[in-house]
């Protein structure tokens, strides 16, 4: 149980510090961060990404607001109740358009 406790903290360390580069919402500010499959993100032209959540629910990310991930696994960050997006991750491989270097 002890090892299970200080995974999820050390993942949970993970997004401390990081924070949208539009909005400034720290990521893992006590907010859920997690993997999410590459199934439910869509890569568009430009960088930019859309997020499925539901069978109906997309979310855009432009590509100004994402973050490179550490990795090489889509990652995001919600805020309850409304699901709002705080960050969002994606690997540096799949930077089709993105180029991360203008976004620092």
């Amino acid at each position: 149980m002890r090892l299970v406790l200080i995974a999820l903290a050390v993942a949970h360390n993970w997004y401390t510090g990081h924070h949208d580069p539009v909005t400034g919402y720290q990521c893992c500010d006590n907010k859920d961060c997690r993997v999410i499959s590459p199934r439910y993100v869509e890569p568009l032209p430009g960088g930019d990404f859309n997020i499925r959540t539901g069978s109906k629910t997309r979310y855009f990310i432009p590509r100004n607001r994402v973050l490179e991930s550490e990795d090489s696994q889509y990652h995001i960050c919600t805020s309850a109740p409304h699901l709002t997006i705080r960050c969002f991750f994606a690997p540096r491989t799949d930077a089709r358009a993105t180029d991360y270097s203008e976004l620092r």
